[in-house]
């Protein structure tokens, strides 16, 4: 009488595709982490750049102020459009010309009778606001 055995292997390769799919769905949900962390790195270093080019565009709106000088001699590619004067800059955060900008600054002024204000926002390529900022700086009119 002969009896049946089954083969080992089939186990073995029941086995070996659970573990597979087990390491598959592993690197899958690792990769999504990794790539949500990259996209938030990279919205972190944005923004961060985007509030040191806010900053040092209100410093020279106070300075500009206060003696009278002119922002296109610190930013020689800048716009000004209507009251809104725009600074550009490239995907390594560098000032460059309007047709090579990735980013974008802009700086609104409000002048009243002794001060004057600036509305500082920063923008990404699509247009959405990274930083804003106001800046009060005195409007060299002195009080009676």
């Amino acid at each position: 009488m002969k009896m049946k055995t089954r083969s080992k292997s089939s186990l073995f390769l029941m086995e070996l595709i659970i573990v597979l799919m087990f390491f598959s769905l592993s690197a899958g949900i690792c990769m999504k982490i990794f790539s949500s962390a990259k996209v938030k790195t990279n919205l972190s270093r944005d923004i961060t750049n985007a509030s040191f080019a806010a900053e040092s565009l209100a410093e020279c709106y106070k300075a500009q102020k206060l003696d009278g000088a002119d922002l296109s001699a610190v930013y020689p590619y800048a716009t000004d459009y209507d009251g809104v004067y725009t600074v550009y800059y490239d995907k390594d955060w560098t000032m460059a010309e309007e047709y090579k900008g990735a980013y974008r600054a802009t700086l609104k002024e409000h002048t009243e009778e002794y001060f004057s204000e600036a509305q500082i926002v920063v923008y990404d390529r699509v247009g959405n606001e990274l930083f804003s900022m106001v800046c009060a700086a005195s409007a060299g009119k002195e009080a009676d």
